[in-house]
């Protein structure tokens, strides 16, 4: 997968879970600060992205602060289920 189509995937996630515009997901943009995301809106980002790379341990979003950390732990996964 490249990263062209792991940011197309986690834009798309992040804009439904947040009700965002598309334009506010940046790699600079702070999940907490700048999309008011909750922790029950990274519990959802977690799930989709299980559903999109597979099973994950709990703790892989644990301490991602912006987009571009969201990024890099997906190109992992993906990396990782290539």
């Amino acid at each position: 997968m490249s990263d062209e189509e792991i940011l197309t995937v986690v834009r798309d996630r992040c804009v439904s879970i947040l009700k965002v515009h598309p334009s506010r997901i940046t790699p600079d943009a702070r999940l907490r600060e700048d999309l008011d995301a909750d922790s029950l809106d990274l519990a959802e980002l977690h799930v989709a992205m299980e559903d999109t790379w597979g099973p994950m341990p709990h703790e892989t979003l644990a301490g991602v602060r912006t987009i571009a950390d969201v990024l890099g732990r997906a190109r992992l996964l993906a990396g990782t289920r290539a």
